[in-house]
């Protein structure tokens, strides 16, 4: 590749192509884990589907290629480059016993120029997050007299979190085309503590934070969240909620080393909100 084109490139990739991996390398909350429902009905099994969105701005370092650069993206970058995505939160419980799942499919790029060079990228993200918790009780979280006392519900989270990501560029300019594309995966492990705050039949707050990776994918991982959930009735009493917050996640993935170095060491965090529907 001549010289000037390969400079061209390598300056399109600081201001373009970089974001845009950031952008969907991991962009999940598990609004499971961030929004559990406390209340049982009995011994028999509950279900939860969530919707959501997430606000999210990402700051940390990326490699690709042997090639590193700083991130400082916010959320109104990765609303220009999405073109589709997919998402769908679950969770099921029965008892003390339960279970969460989390399945991504997202796609992203917006065709570019640089000095005559046009690039379009195809950047394709699936994660699949899946796992288990225990519930180990609940407990008044207040001994005022009169009324129902607001209670808080412990629960202990166990599983992991699979990422794909692929990645193609159609690279067309004066030295004609090139097209090359290539792409990672990863698994990670974690473990996390979720409480549950009910204050009221309406008004719930749960917040859940976990460590995750121990050198299976990442070096070391750690998600936080807090959300505040309205509970309302949506063809049925009181079967869903409305949550707003705020979460944060962080990777220290590295694969490969010198110019085939790939290395994700990126905290993403940014507002969240998503509608809980029971069954």
């Amino acid at each position: 590749m001549p010289y000037r084109l390969l400079n061209r490139l390598k300056r399109w990739e600081k201001s373009f192509f970089f974001p845009v991996i950031v952008v969907f390398v991991l962009v999940t909350f598990t609004p499971p884990v961030c929004s559990g429902e406390n209340p049982d009905k009995k011994g028999e099994w509950e279900f939860q589907v969530a919707p959501y969105m997430w606000a999210l701005s990402l700051d940390g370092d990326i490699t690709v290629k042997g090639q590193k650069s700083d991130l400082d993206v916010d959320f109104s970058d990765i609303w220009d480059q999405l073109n589709i995505a997919g998402m769908l939160a679950f969770e099921g419980r029965k008892g003390n016993w339960g279970f969460f799942g989390d399945a991504i499919y997202a796609d992203l790029g917006d065709e570019t120029k640089v000095d005559g060079i046009r690039i379009d990228p195809d950047i394709e993200l699936m994660m699949i997050t899946l796992g288990g918790f225990y519930r180990l009780g609940t407990w008044d979280a207040s001994n005022a007299p009169g009324g129902k006392a607001p209670t808080v519900t412990v629960d202990a989270l166990v599983g992991g979190r699979y990422t794909y990501l692929d990645i193609e560029l159609d690279i067309k300019g004066p030295f004609g085309k090139l097209d090359p594309q290539g792409d990672q995966d990863w698994f990670d492990p974690f473990v996390g503590i979720r409480t549950i705050w009910d204050f009221s039949e309406r008004w719930s707050l749960s917040l859940d934070g976990g460590v995750g990776g121990f050198g299976v994918g990442s070096d070391f991982a750690w998600h936080a969240c807090g959300v505040i959930g309205y509970r309302f009735s949506l063809f049925g009493k009181n079967n869903a909620r409305v949550v707003a917050g705020y979460r944060a996640l962080s990777m220290d993935y590295t694969n490969g080393r010198g110019n085939k170095k790939f290395e994700w060491d990126v905290t993403m965090h940014g507002p969240i909100i998503g509608l809980v529907i029971q069954f």
